[in-house]
């Protein structure tokens, strides 16, 4: 193994400095994996090289089994570089800590010959997934599969039929089972490459699939086959902190960006850093992206606290959670507007950082996930003394 990416659970953060260490990088890379629609192979090479998307891979496996707060500041140091690629980097990153909770034979089926696998995932619960014998036919098409070019296996939600109400399950399916629908042509978070996936009869065993009130409520197969805690975490408590930290992280380097080209640049004959006015806009923006990291920041680290507390997590502390992911993206997603809006029209050509991130972010902020008016009212609901059912959080 690369010494690079050797792993010592003890030492996660050594991700964050191994992140930053791809920064230019990653920015020289960006438009490639724009005009692509998908990240370039050396991108992939570096995250596989450096160890990164092992950070909440089970030990058992040879990933770090580190936790959220690592995670999350990885992540946003990615996006320093490039919003694809951060955004590629948590996904796959995540979804090692989703196979981490399914069964012990997934697990060894998906790393024993290849420690750095990773999945991509399209949790919307689409398709149809028949009881059989020994598990599950399933078939159907899934959208917005990010990393999906990159991925050996892919996760896939469907609704499973039962004796009773249908039950909401998530599927582990080898990549070369999958049809890959080269359908990504969007605005923004183009390099990530989110086509959709088709399936078509393919029979996926018991053993590869987990209830999602499993996975909501840390109580999949794989809390009893590692002692961490991470693996029996509600998934909803840290989940959206994924893409609310690749977000974050964007306008924090719209921050950064803005202020380092303004600094003594000069318009009309005027020099712009005397203007009040982007005084003032600069102020705004970075209190918003500074609230939204802390907001970030203070979830990931009360919820962690109380999963290795063991303490009991309830449906107003998930709901918290999601009302406090969303913000923050609302927050950064404010900070990039406003950034953007002071910079005027030097911010729409091509070779300006500043257009890549609005587009990026703009795009990132329209997950369903974290829509306020999405995640909002489940806290307000709680607050106010009406039932939540937990597992629609």
């Amino acid at each position: 193994m690369n010494d690079a990416a050797r792993v010592d659970p003890q030492n996660a953060e050594i991700l964050i400095e191994r992140a930053r260490s791809l920064i230019p990088a990653l920015r020289q890379r960006s438009k490639q994996a724009t005009a692509d629609r998908r990240l370039p192979q050396e991108t992939i090479a570096d995250f596989q090289r450096l160890g990164l998307t092992r950070c909440l891979q089970p030990a058992m496996f040879g990933g770090f089994a580190s936790d959220y707060r690592v995670f999350s500041k990885m992540l946003r140091t990615l996006a320093q570089g490039c919003g694809s690629s951060a955004w590629v980097a948590g996904v796959h990153g995540e979804h090692s800590w989703v196979v981490g909770n399914l069964s012990e034979q997934a697990q060894r089926d998906v790393w024993s010959e290849n420690p750095h696998a990773v999945a991509s995932a399209s949790f919307a619960p689409s398709g149809s997934a028949e009881p059989v014998a020994g598990g599950h036919r399933l078939s159907g098409r899934w959208g917005f599969a990010s990393g999906c070019d990159y991925a050996q296996w892919v996760l896939l939600g469907s609704m499973a039929k039962t004796s009773g109400a249908p039950q909401s399950r998530m599927f582990l399916v080898p990549i070369g089972r999958v049809e890959i629908i080269d359908d990504w042509d969007v605005i923004g978070l183009c390099g990530t490459g989110s086509k959709s996936i088709t399936v078509k009869d393919v029979l996926v065993p018991a053993t590869h699939s987990v209830s999602l009130h499993e996975l909501k409520t840390g109580t999949a197969p794989g809390a009893a086959v590692h002692d961490n805690p991470l693996y029996r975490t509600p998934r909803n408590l840290l989940a959206l902190f994924t893409l609310s930290s690749v977000i974050v992280g964007l306008a924090e380097r719209a921050v950064a960006e803005f202020v380092e080209f303004t600094r003594e640049r000069r318009s009309r004959g005027l020099r712009v850093a005397d203007l009040e006015a982007v005084q003032l806009m600069v102020a705004e923006a970075a209190a918003q992206a500074e609230a939204a990291a802390l907001i970030g920041e203070h979830t990931i680290e009360r919820n962690t606290s109380m999963v290795e507390g063991s303490q009991k997590i309830d449906a107003e502390q998930v709901a918290w959670s999601r009302r406090n992911a969303s913000y923050s993206t609302q927050l950064a997603h404010s900070a990039v507007k406003l950034i953007f809006e002071a910079a005027g029209g030097t911010a729409l050509y091509a070779t300006n950082p500043l257009q890549e991130i609005f587009r990026d972010i703009t795009a990132a902020s329209a997950h369903l996930s974290l829509s306020w008016h999405r995640a909002a009212p489940y806290y307000g609901q709680i607050r106010l003394g009406l039932p939540v059912d937990f597992d629609t959080l």
